[in-house]
């Protein structure tokens, strides 16, 4: 059986109330942080330990996270720096998000354009739709205007609660048809 290839995602550091280890990612692997559950700590001297994160917060911009495991306090008081690591196997592809580009995007039955980007503002991901009007909307990725997820939306990406998006973004949808709110003056 071969070793699995780690990639590091942050650092370990100290320990506080209540057996909550803080700990830093790397800004790269923040937004998918919540979701991995099952972490490497690699102590010097090649000392690896598998975990798993039990509970998870954020307090005063930190993030802490306590382990299902016993024991890591006292190791961690052991070592100088202890590194954070995933499988490459776990983290996903940027190529899976960049399948959304090109889909078609659908509010109330009537087609709003398509997806011509999707980048990340820092809390979340954001579609970029382009309109036949020659004007972009962007769409947070959530679930409050994407119910289904897009992977499982066959081809097209549905929407719902957009009208508080469509007229900050200076749309509006009449009759199935999407207008400029500047044309309409």
């Amino acid at each position: 059986m071969a070793a699995p290839q780690l990639i590091g995602i942050g650092r370990l550091g100290g320990v506080g109330r209540d057996g909550w280890h803080h700990v830093m990612i790397k800004p790269e692997y923040r937004a998918g942080f919540d979701h991995i559950a099952d972490l490497y700590l690699i102590f010097e001297e090649n000392r690896v330990f598998y975990v798993t994160i039990s509970d998870r917060k954020l307090s005063e911009k930190k993030t802490w996270v306590k382990f299902a495991e016993d024991g890591i306090a006292e190791e961690r008081k052991l070592h100088r720096e202890v590194f954070l690591a995933i499988e490459d196997a776990e983290i996903q592809d940027d190529d899976e998000e960049y399948e959304l580009i090109g889909l078609d995007v659908v509010y109330q039955g009537s087609l709003l354009g398509c997806v011509v980007d999707l980048f990340y503002n820092g809390a979340q991901d954001v579609l970029v739709i382009a309109t036949d009007l020659d004007t972009e909307i962007l769409v947070p990725l959530v679930e409050h205007y994407l119910p289904v997820p897009p992977a499982d939306s066959q081809g097209v990406i549905f929407l719902e609660n957009m009208e508080d998006l469509l007229l900050a973004s200076g749309h509006t949808l009449r009759q199935g048809q999407l207008f400029y709110t500047e044309d309409e003056a």
